[in-house]
């Protein structure tokens, strides 16, 4: 969904990192500072979740979680914040497919710099994993495949486009309030005919699993060398790398289409839409800069 899924994207990152995931299952601009000044202890379990740590792990990974959260809170909410006025001012006109992917892009450049800042915790706890918790990620990576392979590549193609559709639906009337028909036809145009296509998705998400076990295996066999930590930075870079550029040349072309796609296809809605519902979403964008920037404030 382009855009709103940035928009959205903003409150989870702004959890850091994957935290305010939780959020989307809440409403109220105000819930994201309730969520936010307790993400460490939200990604706490996120990660427990996955690698079931152990002993020290437990400390290691809370100090970890607090100090990004600091980081996070005075390096990249002012992004954040500068991200919104940005859109604020984009959202009473007609805006075009290039500024969609703009923001877009954007946003994939702050995450990413979230990645390199947590990079050495990442590299220490990596390396600190057993076997057993290794397989315990691979459990969790099953249970989330079966998950998605019920959203997504099980349905039929018509029931696949209207569970997209009221996801969109849903995501849109957050900033918009209530689509009118000619929104409604424009969503219904844009995910018809969209290119989006389950079972390559699958596959590179598959592979990025693959990836991810096989970087944490090679990270766990390093043993005690002088350069232990580096090298696991580095292979935790590499992963993150392929993560974003993926080396499947079918998949990169697909999602750069995809990605243009999506930009036009919000650009269009958006265009569609009324002065009442660009100022809804005005109204929306402005409420969460204000959250923001009191979240700045607890330093």
């Amino acid at each position: 969904m382009s855009f709103i899924l940035i928009l959205r994207r903003i409150i989870r990152h702004a959890s850091v990192w994957l935290a305010l995931a939780a959020l989307m299952t809440l409403s109220g601009c105000s819930t994201i500072k309730v969520v936010y000044n307790n993400s460490d202890d939200l990604i706490y379990w996120w990660l427990d979740g996955y690698a079931d740590l152990q002993g020290e792990q437990k400390q290691f990974t809370r100090d970890a979680l607090t100090d990004l959260q600091r980081w996070h809170r005075q390096q990249q909410l002012t992004e954040y914040v500068a991200l919104l006025k940005r859109m604020q001012a984009m959202a009473p006109n007609d805006i075009t497919p290039a500024q969609v992917c703009a923001i877009t892009e954007d946003m994939k450049i702050s995450f990413t710099g979230l990645l390199r800042h947590i990079e050495p915790a990442s590299a220490q706890l990596s390396s600190q994993l057993s076997a057993d918790q290794l397989r315990s990620v691979r459990k969790r990576f099953d249970k989330t495949n079966k998950t998605w392979k019920e959203d997504w590549l099980d349905p039929d193609t018509e029931e696949r486009l209207r569970y997209r559709t009221k996801q969109a639906t849903s995501r849109l009337e957050d900033f918009y309030g209530r689509l009118d028909k000619p929104q409604r036809d424009a969503l219904n145009q844009w995910l018809s005919t969209s290119i989006f296509d389950p079972a390559l998705s699958y596959a590179e998400r598959e592979r990025r699993q693959a990836d991810t076990m096989q970087t944490l295996q090679r990270i766990s066999q390093e043993g005690n060398t002088a350069n232990k930590q580096e090298q696991a930075q580095s292979l935790l870079r590499g992963l993150v790398d392929r993560s974003f550029n993926s080396p499947n040349e079918r998949y990169r072309a697909y999602n750069r289409e995809l990605w243009n796609e999506n930009c036009a296809g919000f650009a269009k809605l958006h265009n569609s839409t009324t002065p009442a519902q660009r100022l809804h979403m005005l109204q929306t964008l402005k409420a969460y800069e204000a959250d923001f920037k009191s979240l700045m404030a607890l330093r």
